[in-house]
Order: structure tokens, then sequence, then C-alpha cells
């Protein structure tokens, strides 16, 4: 999955924070979840894309 937004001013990164805080999870959730992910640099903005892992389930 992608997501892009036109700021260039900002590379993605997982900031620390506290832990009461009420935004900053973003990319901790990204990092968390993805098998993979990065930023890129677009003509306007910046894209920062994931690859989900894709699991199968033994359930029946």
């Amino acid at each position: 999955m992608e997501v892009s937004d036109a700021r260039r001013d900002r590379r993605p990164a997982v900031q620390p924070h506290a832990y009461d805080a009420e935004s900053g999870y973003g990319l901790r959730i990204v990092d968390t979840l993805a098998a993979d992910w990065g930023g890129m640099d677009r003509l306007i903005g910046k894209t920062v894309w994931a690859e989900l892992a894709h699991r199968t389930s033994a359930r029946t």
C-alpha cells in the first residue's frame, strides 16, 4: 500500500513519543505490522509505502 502527501520537508521515520501521546503512532503501527516499508520523494511531495505479509489461516 502507499500513502502520499505534498510535503517534502520531513523524511518518514518512526519518532519517539510519550506513551500517553495522542498522535505520532502512524509509522510505529506501520513498522510493527509491515513486512517492509519505506519512503520516497516524488516530484510533488513524498510517498510512504508498506508491504504487508500474506498470512493464511488454518482455521476450519
